[in-house]
């Protein structure tokens, strides 16, 4: 089984009066219903930033996206629409963006800014979940 690889952002809403204590990260509500954070797989000849950059723009719109840095890696298996089983690797990386507008693609259905407290009760993934505590720990947000 090959393993594929997508890369992903945990975005945080950098207003001009940036408030620490009130920050605001970026989900989206994909057709089953959960919530997540952007990503999405790399393609050939590109480099991780590369992916993100452009997964970012395709799901949400966003252009103007400053990355700060990798925070870390989940890995899951699941069945893909033809049944067959799979594994996935998608990378994380902590980004901020002064964009609140957002423009959903249609993997999506649905988008919300957030608390961290409430990503963390929305989230129903629990490596989701662990990859936003990484980032807390590490100082990030």
């Amino acid at each position: 089984m090959t393993i594929e690889l997508s890369v992903g952002a945990i975005i945080r809403y950098q207003s001009v009066e940036f408030n620490r204590d009130h920050s605001e990260f970026l989900l989206l509500r994909n057709k089953r219903g959960f919530w997540g954070f952007p990503q999405g797989h790399k393609e050939r000849g590109e480099n991780e930033i590369q992916t993100l950059q452009r997964e970012v723009q395709e799901e949400t719109g966003i252009i103007d996206l400053d990355i700060h840095q990798y925070i870390g890696k989940i890995q899951y298996k699941y069945f893909r629409a033809d049944g067959i089983r799979s594994e996935k690797e998608v990378k994380f990386y902590f980004a901020t963006t002064p964009v609140r507008e957002v423009v959903i693609s249609n993997e999506h259905e649905g988008f919300k800014w957030t608390t961290y407290q409430d990503a963390l009760s929305l989230l129903d993934h629990r490596q989701l979940k662990s990859i936003i505590l990484k980032g807390r720990r590490r100082g990030l947000y």
